[in-house]
């Protein structure tokens, strides 16, 4: 039975048309995945079916009546929910109070808190997970948060849930136990929908998979699951439009001096005696669930936070923040000012702008990172998701060489599409090649183990053990969670 279906939908984000008369239809019982580059449509199509966005034309039908009014509210009242990728919860309150949060039980016009406690719990025993309705979320790790948003569209009656890169920021294992809860909810007649980059996911998990290009829907069939390898090489040649160019062979390289000296560096609780060296020209990955110091490692190399005790020794450095929307962005300036985000006076003449200096270089930059749209007088708010991490990237990979000797890229490709992934990787590179040090945090291994000369597994705030790169996921997986006896 077809749950929910666009009927011939289009958006349009001024002169870029993001959706495209996509008319698709999503079958309850069944785990839905929709994938393609950025920019492609895919978050844009889900926000339409979940509300979030009203359509230009066409129309939104849960179990075959109309979506009116084309609001979120109308759509998780018919029982349509979506966990996005930032996720949306207050830190200050309690599990419980996230989960009731707009949909309050009352008992004679008062807070029945016993009820949502109860409720909560029958939701955690159909997901087969364990949360403590006391703690605050501010205390949770990103499993336990993304668990939570998931309990919550439940507890609000979801029969359908809609989730944006859900695995983004998990580890294996994390990713693992995701899909667990996700085919639990299917197994009781639920529909899941995931937008995701990572092909392999959807091989492994997804029953359909639907391609966008374009603002197009291009594919929709089931997944083929007999032969995994050739699936998704036909997977990644929808996505990019033609066969995706095999990945190449790291060249060899040499390493020269030390442009990161870190000693016994501590910082608050974040970092508790953290020891790490990178060399001129070689990759060194850090690998680690999130949450074990990592943000605080990448503020303390750009100058943002300061060591309570130890060496830091840091050459110049052009860093690539975790968080592109607090750390990396302005999203109300044009894109051309945040691919020169603290070098305008290096653009200015006698104390005034040289627009035609900054014009140059950012078309420069948004080359070098293939963005798309390639213009810079957009708003980096009016770019996809993808397409504001390639500014980031771009503007730091700019200025390594002279101006920086070291590279911190912290999550560089968190969700981008396989094809700029492989751009940036190109990139970060030919940097090493060219003599630039690169600090590389991800919690992708696979993007860790296609860069990384060394990985150093990063567990509460330390360097636990460094490992060759071709160390298997489950190696690297207990070394993260620091599980005894894996050292």
């Amino acid at each position: 039975m077809d749950v929910l279906a666009t009927r011939a939908v289009t958006r349009r984000y001024g002169a870029t048309l993001a959706v495209d008369a996509v008319s698709t239809c999503f079958e309850s019982g069944r785990l839905h995945a929709v994938i393609g580059e950025n920019g492609a449509g895919k978050s844009t199509l889900l926000k339409l079916a979940c509300g979030l966005v009203a359509p230009d034309a066409g129309s939104v039908a849960i179990d075959g009546q109309p979506l009116s009014p084309h609001t979120p509210r109308a759509a998780i009242a018919r029982g349509i929910g979506m966990v996005q990728q930032h996720f949306a919860l207050v830190e200050a309150m309690t599990v419980l109070e996230n989960v009731m949060l707009g949909a309050e039980p009352l008992r004679g016009g008062l807070l029945d808190e016993a009820e949502a406690r109860r409720r909560l719990a029958e939701v955690t025993r159909e997901l087969g997970v364990t949360l403590d309705p006391a703690a605050r979320v501010r205390e949770l790790g990103i499993g336990d948060r993304q668990r939570l948003e998931i309990a919550r569209v439940v507890y609000k009656g979801a029969r359908v849930v809609v989730l944006d890169e859900p695995t983004a920021v998990l580890v294996p294992r994390e990713a693992d136990a995701l899909y667990e809860m996700l085919a639990r909810l299917v197994a009781a007649g639920r529909t899941v929908i995931v937008v995701t980059h990572k092909l392999d996911e959807v091989v492994a998990h997804a029953q359909t998979v639907r391609v966008m290009r374009h603002g197009q829907l291009v594919l929709s069939r089931d997944v083929d699951h007999d032969d995994a390898e050739r699936e998704l090489r036909a997977l990644a040649a929808a996505v990019m439009g033609e066969d995706a160019p095999a990945q190449p062979a790291a060249p060899p390289r040499a390493c020269g001096t030390v442009v990161l000296d870190l000693d016994d560096v501590r910082l608050g609780r974040a970092l508790r005696g953290l020891t790490l060296k990178v060399h001129a020209g070689e990759i060194v990955g850090v690998a680690g669930v999130e949450g074990n110091g990592q943000r605080e490692l990448t503020r303390l190399i750009a100058g943002l936070e300061h060591a309570d005790s130890g060496r830091v020794d840091v050459a110049a450095a052009s860093v690539v923040h975790e968080d592109r929307h607090q750390e990396g962005l302005v999203l109300d300036a044009p894109v051309a000012d945040n691919l020169v985000l603290g070098e305008h006076a290096a653009l200015s003449r006698f104390g005034v702008l040289d627009a035609s200096a900054l014009r140059a270089t950012a078309h420069a930059r948004l080359t070098l990172g293939a963005v798309e749209p390639g213009d810079p007088s957009l708003l980096a708010r009016g770019l996809s998701g993808g397409n504001q991490q390639k500014v980031v990237v771009a503007r730091a990979l700019a200025r390594t060489g002279d101006r920086a000797k070291l590279l911190v890229a912290a999550h560089p490709t968190r969700g981008v599409d396989i094809g700029a992934a492989r751009l940036i990787h190109e990139r970060i590179r030919a940097a090493a090649s060219r003599g630039v040090g690169v600090l590389v945090i991800s919690s992708d291994l696979h993007e860790l183990r296609a860069l990384s000369d060394r990985i150093a597994v990063m567990v509460r705030g330390r360097i636990a053990q460094q490992v060759d790169p071709g160390a298997t996921n489950e190696r690297l997986g207990e070394l993260m969670l620091g599980e005894e006896g894996a050292a």
